[in-house]
């Protein structure tokens, strides 16, 4: 049966490839009407597609026979061998790049692809032939555009992404033996005064944890991913924008000291690590794992690994669960942890070889579509999934397999193998539209319970201010963050509040005669000139 479907899959494939036009291969003329003629004779669709991402695989999985047949375009991957950045840049300078090129969106590549006039501006593409891109990307195209207004590529993983990220993570059997149960699944923030009290509770009760000394928080000081937290429960970004709409350090926040020298309270006092510095990811897994730590900074899934351990070895409730921890004198409502991009991972473009980008066009739109999107991410319907009283509901085999062997499922099925155009957040039946987010953990679901809609903020807005790295402006932002990474430790190990605050002014000094206003000129400006594109300048 299987064989037979496939079979008829690709027999259709076949009998619908008039329905779009080709665009040929990449090192034939950029003509963009040469296209046209082999179509209308029913010739044969292919696009090709190069995906960063895409390893080695091949695109003949029953979720590609299935795109391939709704579309009638075959599509032609070209996997990067070695590093893609490379391989895209040779592609670049030989002239010789696909009809269709995915790349890393925050990879100075894109513009220097825009910069060369390989790609082609999509816009009135998307007027003519994009009906479910303008519904599903909306702002998305807006915040996309380049300095010149138009959009030439569409991303990857946008829009706005609903599922918490940092937090505050404790071990639930632990806290649940200091503050009681009631208090430890409550899903009321807790106060920066409340942690605090119970991190010291901790450490008077567990001097030692079998016979290892007690850790009442660690952090991985490699990933720095413990900033999420630290700066969110003071409601901080990326960068202090002021009153006059000027871009300052972080640093420069208002609440930045009050954000350090609780640092410093958990250094002086012997809660945090000795050695958090100097901890590597690895090192500080394995740290979570040893059943003596409290607490950390991260997001919720960065302690999977620590998790499973854990679980085996004390059991289910000594997993670390994500909690929101207000700072003292801040509005809950105005916490910052979760922040996201929702202009995504990827950017996806057609380029100036494709010969009819029409064609190219009515395809993207079909992935971006919700029956797109959950093809791609969900599988096929009746085989991987039902339509349920108006829902999509996964087959079980389904679920199980994405939680026992990820990998495998995913090379077997070809559900989320090709991830193009994939939307963030859910459907309009509510179910989301990554099929592996229908049923989340309870650690996924403990922390999207105490998290929402306050924290989200769009780190979009402040991504790739910063000046080029070989200019002036560039070489001086170098040193500063040189004498901010020098110094941050410093202030976190200082002796106490005074000597960090007092380490911290001479950091600002040292910035600032580093050439650091002059950043944040350039960057202020930066940041003016994408508001007024975006429409967002008052």
């Amino acid at each position: 049966m299987k064989a037979k479907k496939i079979t008829a899959l690709l027999l259709g494939a076949v009998m619908t490839a008039t329905a779009f036009t080709g665009c040929g291969g990449q090192n034939d003329s950029t003509d963009t009407n040469a296209g046209s003629k082999g179509a209308a004779e029913g010739e044969a669709v292919t696009l090709t597609l190069f995906d960063k991402n895409s390893g080695s695989n091949t695109f003949d999985d029953p979720v590609a026979l299935a795109i391939q047949e709704k579309t009638g375009v075959t599509i032609a991957v070209e996997n990067p061998t070695g590093d893609p950045l490379e391989k895209l840049n040779l592609m670049l300078t030989g002239q010789n790049y696909p009809d269709i090129v995915l790349m890393d969106r925050g990879n100075e590549i894109v513009d220097r692809y825009i910069e060369a006039g390989a790609l082609i501006p999509l816009n009135d593409l998307i007027d003519q032939y994009g009906p479910h891109i303008k519904e599903m990307y909306g702002e998305v195209l807006t915040k996309s555009r380049y300095s010149d207004g138009q959009n030439y590529y569409l991303n990857n993983w946008y829009g706005v992404d609903p599922e918490a990220s940092a937090g505050v993570l404790m071990r639930k059997d632990l806290l649940t033996e200091i503050v009681g149960e009631e208090r430890a699944n409550s899903t009321d923030p807790f106060t920066q005064s409340e942690y605090l009290d119970i991190l010291r509770q901790f450490k008077e009760k567990y001097p030692t944890i079998d016979g290892k000394e007690s850790i009442a928080i660690t952090v991985d000081a490699e990933s720095k991913n413990y900033e999420g937290s630290l700066f969110g429960m003071y409601g901080m970004t990326n960068y202090y924008v002021d009153e006059s709409n000027q871009i300052q350090h972080r640093a420069k926040d208002p609440r930045y000291k009050e954000a350090v020298a609780f640092m410093n309270t958990l250094y002086a006092e012997g809660l945090l690590d000795k050695e958090w510095v100097v901890n590597k990811k690895e090192q500080w897994t394995q740290k979570l794992s040893a059943g003596n730590v409290f607490s950390t900074f991260c997001s919720y899934w960065d302690t999977d690994a620590a998790n499973a351990s854990l679980a085996s070895t004390i059991g289910p409730d000594a997993k670390f669960y994500s909690y929101k921890v207000v700072a003292d004198g801040v509005d809950a409502s105005k916490t910052t942890y979760n922040g996201r991009s929702t202009l995504g991972w990827d950017a996806i473009a057609i380029t100036t070889n494709c010969k009819n980008p029409e064609a190219a066009m009515k395809f993207i739109d079909y992935l971006v579509s919700e029956e797109g999107q959950y093809l791609m991410m969900w599988g096929i319907e009746g085989e991987n999934w039902d339509m349920v009283d108006g829902k999509h509901v996964p087959h079980q085999d389904i679920i199980d397999g994405f939680n026992t062997d990820f990998d495998d499922t995913k090379l077997k099925t070809g559900i989320r193998k090709w991830t193009w155009f994939i939307k963030n957040g859910f459907g309009s039946d509510g179910t989301p539209y990554d099929v592996t987010a229908y049923e989340k953990s309870d650690v996924a679901q403990f922390a999207n319970e105490r998290f929402g809609e306050s924290d989200r903020w769009d780190t979009a807005d402040f991504t790739g201010l910063e000046p080029a790295g070989s200019s002036p402006e560039g070489l001086k932002w170098q040193k500063v963050k040189d004498i901010y990474d020098q110094n941050f430790p410093k202030i976190v190990n200082a002796a106490d509040n005074a000597e960090a605050i007092s380490v911290y002014e001479a950091m600002i000094s040292e910035m600032d005669e580093a050439g650091l206003s002059d950043v944040e000129s350039y960057m202020s400006k930066q940041y003016q000139e994408r508001m007024k594109l975006w429409g967002k300048t008052e």
